[in-house]
């Protein structure tokens, strides 16, 4: 007798030990510490391996994690170890509602609500969940499930954070933040619905109020991870980087495993801080090496930091794992990244044409992205196609105002093609538009010396001053040659007028610049040039 109290006892401890291991377990969730929860859900397991509860919320682990195939196996699993648990049926039907197998998902809940008898009001809550989040919505049945929920447990907060988020899909957010409220007083201290007002707030662009919420969640609860990645993402929106990268830090410490550090590498990236998001994309692709999103980031984020060679074989690898995954959505921006990238490598034309394909399905993809006209028109001059880059930049420029590129791109592509008088032209539109910017001068100078070969009317004289004039002191060591030239030619115009200190001065720039000159050097050697004090 005493060896069953025993063993009864013992039983009864340990029952209440799993119960606070998967309550333990379902918060690490909930925190989003997906891998720190997977241990915890199979530790469960192994001691309770016919607790279908254990298996739902294990698949809801993964289920929340972005791994659906992995869910789905877990739900079935469950089903497999206890056929009576309502709950993963319900795990299962959500699988197939997100998969739009509409039929058998409506079977799958019809199995749990006849197993749960009406009895269960987490059934309820979870099934209105799926009809809640997923693209393909049923928003009038998931309200009538929680209500009925509600009835069943009035006092559960769950049950009107999710009543909050089907009424927020309904744009009715007044309603909404009432049933956020409502958990909120049936519960002081949930983060889940302090988090919801800040989402919801934030969804109202109301951003003060939105940041207040989720620094309220982190004092009630310092180890709720959302909270730090919502008000990072508040601080990003606010350009305060230094700030979001912090909250975001504090988030991957409370949550660094790899999916956390793959987001992280996202982040870092919108956040322009391009080194450090190659490094945690590096990290995040030792523990998940097929990851495509990693891929993506990292190549952007290599194209920004001047890692053009890496940068490109890391966005043939996006595609490579994008051709081979149907959920991998390629976006314009992806063709645009590795066009650029190809448009860096010139070993050969080769990639000046695969740089160019690219840039024509990004615009394909986005109408919006007609300003890659002008990189594919840039390309075809690096690549000497004249006649395509002249034809691809009036293509841009009849789609809209002509940005100070395009003049310079078009009138270079015609100063190449030797049509000077349309290089006239468009410097001319040039200067008119920017004029301050010394590249239109000297551009028009350079012109005007073709025009003026044997420099009879002396027309490059005025273009060459003004670049002179514009040209800043600490741009003038990177445009040496040009500023040279010009220089040259002001003083051998000065000498030809007879003017020879005017051309001393001009020639002396040229030697301080160039003190192997000939040209200077034998200019300023002359008897002429030496009475000039």
């Amino acid at each position: 007798m005493k060896r069953n109290l025993f063993f009864g006892t013992l039983m009864i401890l340990s029952s209440s030990l799993f119960s606070q291991t998967l309550s333990d377990a379902i918060k690490q969730t909930n925190n989003e510490l997906f891998e720190t929860a997977e241990t915890s859900f199979k530790n469960l397991i192994q001691a309770q391996s016919g607790n279908g509860d254990n298996y739902f919320y294990f698949g809801e682990n993964y289920f929340k994690n972005d791994n659906i195939d992995m869910a789905k196996d877990t739900y079935q699993k469950g089903i497999n170890a206890n056929a009576t648990n309502p709950l993963c049926y319900v795990g299962l039907g959500k699988v197939q509602w997100y998969q739009n197998k509409a039929t058998e998902a409506k079977a799958s809940f019809f199995k749990a609500t006849t197993l749960a008898a009406g009895k269960n009001a987490t059934v309820l809550m979870k099934i209105a969940e799926a009809y809640t989040k997923a693209d393909t919505k049923d928003i009038t049945e998931a309200i009538k499930l929680l209500d009925n929920a509600i009835k069943l447990e009035p006092k559960n907060p769950e049950a009107y954070i999710l009543k909050g988020d089907a009424l927020l899909e309904q744009n009715n957010a007044s309603a909404a933040i009432e049933n956020y409220e409502k958990a909120g007083s049936l519960d002081p201290k949930s983060v889940s619905a302090i988090l919801r007002q800040g989402q919801l707030w934030y969804r109202a662009k109301n951003y003060n109020l939105a940041l207040e919420m989720y620094k309220k969640a982190s004092l009630i609860d310092s180890s709720y991870a959302p909270a730090y990645r919502e008000k990072a993402e508040i601080y990003f929106l606010a350009g305060q980087y230094n700030n979001a990268v912090g909250q975001y830090k504090r988030y991957l410490d409370l949550n660094n495993n790899c999916s956390a550090r793959g987001r992280y590498a996202g982040f870092l990236n919108q956040a322009k801080q391009y080194k450090e998001s190659v490094a945690a994309a590096n990290e995040a692709l030792k523990c998940n090496p097929n990851n495509a999103y990693l891929y993506r980031y990292k190549g952007y984020s290599q194209y920004e930091s001047g890692d053009y060679t890496n940068g490109l074989q890391t966005m043939n690898a996006f595609f490579n794992l994008a051709s081979t995954n149907p959920k991998i959505k390629i976006i314009a921006e992806d063709y645009e990244y590795r066009g650029r990238l190809y448009a860096k490598d010139t070993k050969d034309s080769t990639s000046f044409l695969l740089a160019i394909a690219d840039y024509k399905k990004a615009m394909e993809l986005d109408a919006s992205k007609s300003e890659l006209s002008g990189d594919i028109a840039n390309t075809y001059i690096k690549m000497k196609k004249y006649p395509d880059a002249i034809s691809a930049f009036k293509t841009k420029m009849e789609k809209g105002k002509p940005s100070a590129n395009d003049y310079f791109g078009i009138g270079r592509a015609y100063y190449y093609s030797k049509d000077f008088t349309n290089a006239d032209f468009y410097f001319d539109q040039l200067i008119k538009l920017q004029p301050d910017l010394p590249l239109g001068y000297l551009w028009k100078a350079k012109t005007s010396l073709q025009l003026d070969p044997k420099n009879e009317t002396w027309l490059a004289k005025p273009h060459y001053e003004q670049f002179l004039l514009k040209i800043k002191p600490t741009d003038a060591e990177k445009s040496k040659k040009d500023v040279i030239d010009a220089n040259t030619y002001l003083g051998v115009y000065f000498m030809n007028k007879k003017d020879i200190c005017t051309a001393k001065t001009f020639f002396k720039k040229v030697e301080e610049m160039d003190t192997s000159n000939a040209n200077a050097k034998k200019f300023l050697e002359s008897a002429e040039a030496k009475k000039c004090q």
